[in-house]
């Protein structure tokens, strides 16, 4: 599988989680903001549709979440990720 395919796989999968984490604030079930994760999303969908867009969701998770989130540490790296791919 080559490197575009397995970012855009990955961005999939990581839609489903920040889907799913939308999910647990709206039952209380998470502290995270709701409009930090409806931005992430917004860019993941826009990421996974074309390439070298300059995404902010990577300051957003520096700035604002746990440095061991499991979610946020994934989404940074899909982050860096996708500005590999987009220089070629």
């Amino acid at each position: 599988m080559s490197l575009v395919e397995n970012l855009y796989k990955k961005n999939i999968e990581l839609q489903n989680k920040v889907s799913a984490e939308i999910n647990k604030v709206n039952k209380g079930l998470s502290e995270k903001s709701i409009s930090q994760l409806q931005t992430i999303l917004k860019e993941l969908d826009s990421m996974e549709k074309a390439k070298g867009l300059i995404i902010s969701y990577p300051r957003i998770i520096i700035d604002s979440w746990d440095y061991s989130d499991l979610l946020g540490v994934e989404l940074v790296e899909l982050a860096e990720q996708y500005k590999k791919v987009s220089k070629y």
